[in-house]
């Protein structure tokens, strides 16, 4: 009888410098964006079009991730996707015209995304086999890195006044040697070793209900993040009257509670049901949602605190029970929710700017209120779906 392989803290750390440290990079890139729309002298609409290609990239990377994890392991597959991503970011730095730029840019989303869906497969192991509640944790990992990483280049550039290249290489090479030393503590496998039947995927992706149901779920959720990433400044400027220099607080307000939410929920796990978070998450989102709608000025604005404590923990659990499930394998099941998802991070900005030049922001706000206030109805029956599922499978 084989040994049971146990999880160490060290193989915890590894996991969530997994999502630290490209949260760290992609922070650059976000910094990087206005640098590289003045050096190109390009518009909106072509700089879009380029970050689009990033978005296929990641996509397709991710649709494939699942089946190079069961290859080659955990640890080999985020050193790729995040050697892949870095090297890429450094050639945006170099490149002088949009095709080549848009070719970096490409690569350099398939890196993202090969690194986060091998981060999130990596996660659920250490869940599964330490029996911890973990994942809140890890997806906190990756907003702290993103305000570390915005944060240093923020010094750099502001305070120091250090040439904005020079300044992202060296972080690029600093975060480099970072995930070679993390990355020794990182899982070499990506199967569960102590699954007495482990179910390997012939296909990347799922097109089982349970896969595409919850991957809908995250695509909602990331969708609800990235428009309200993207849209909330100018909302609460325009619509609620608030100072444009102050407007801003408001994502900075939900970007907070997020992290936090995510960095210290892992205790609700003890307390709470997955079902229980989940389906109350998209609840207590749409109640913080119709408020931001219907309140005045600073009123809507301070409650971005609720709604970023209320959609912390929802998009963990999620990836939480696609480990949980034993219906489908679970590398096809991540694959497809994490690509899902990430396709709302990517139509999110642009649906709502869709609505809001046919209506206004108002109106894309309220409705986002009604899709979680649906997303909750809808979660409730995916776990049953999974658990009936389950059950059966047994």
């Amino acid at each position: 009888m084989n040994e049971q392989v146990s999880i160490t803290k060290s193989n915890i750390r590894g996991a969530f410098g997994a999502f630290f440290i490209p949260g760290m990079y992609t922070a650059l890139w976000a910094g990087f964006v206005p640098y590289l729309k003045a050096k190109l002298n390009i518009g909106e609409d072509v700089l879009g079009s380029m970050i689009l290609l990033l978005g296929v990239g990641s996509c397709l990377s991710m649709a494939v991730a699942g089946k190079l994890v069961e290859s080659l392991g955990c640890k080999k597959t985020v050193l790729i996707g995040s050697f892949v991503g870095m090297i890429s970011l450094a050639l945006v730095l170099m490149c002088s015209t949009i095709f080549e730029t848009t070719v970096a840019l490409f690569f350099f989303g398939i890196g993202v995304g090969l690194s986060g869906a091998a981060a999130n497969l990596q996660a659920i192991l250490t869940e599964k086999i330490s029996k911890k509640h973990l994942m809140g944790a890890y997806h906190g990992g990756w907003s702290l890195g993103g305000f570390a990483g915005a944060g240093v280049l923020l010094v750099l550039l502001k305070i120091l006044n250090f040439p904005v290249n020079e300044s992202i290489w060296g972080l690029l090479i600093v975060l480099l040697l970072a995930i070679i030393v993390v990355s020794q503590f990182m899982l070499t496998f990506g199967t569960d070793p102590n699954a007495k039947v482990v179910k390997k995927s012939k296909s990347p992706l799922s097109f089982h209900p349970i896969a595409i149901i919850f991957g809908l779920l995250s695509f909602v959720s990331y969708l609800v993040e990235g428009a309200v990433g993207d849209w909330s400044a100018l909302y609460l400027h325009e619509d609620k009257a608030i100072a444009i220099q102050e407007a801003v607080m408001g994502v900075m307000l939900f970007n907070g509670t997020m992290c936090a939410g995510r960095l210290l929920g892992n205790t609700l796990g003890r307390h709470l049901t997955s079902k229980q978070v989940v389906v109350g998450g998209y609840l207590l989102g749409a109640v913080a949602m119709a408020l931001i709608v219907v309140l005045p000025g600073y009123g809507s604005m301070y409650t971005y605190l609720l709604l970023g404590i209320a959609l912390a923990m929802v998009v963990p659990n999620l990836f939480s029970a696609m480990g949980e499930q034993n219906v489908i394998p679970m590398t096809q099941a991540v694959a497809t929710s994490t690509m899902l998802g990430y396709m709302g991070i990517l139509m999110g900005p642009a649906l709502i700017g869709f609505i809001a030049h046919g209506t206004s922001l108002m109106v894309a706000f309220a409705l986002l209120a009604a899709l979680l206030v649906i997303s909750a109805g809808i979660g409730k029956y995916a776990y049953y779906l999974m658990t009936k599922n389950t059950d059966a499978a047994e």
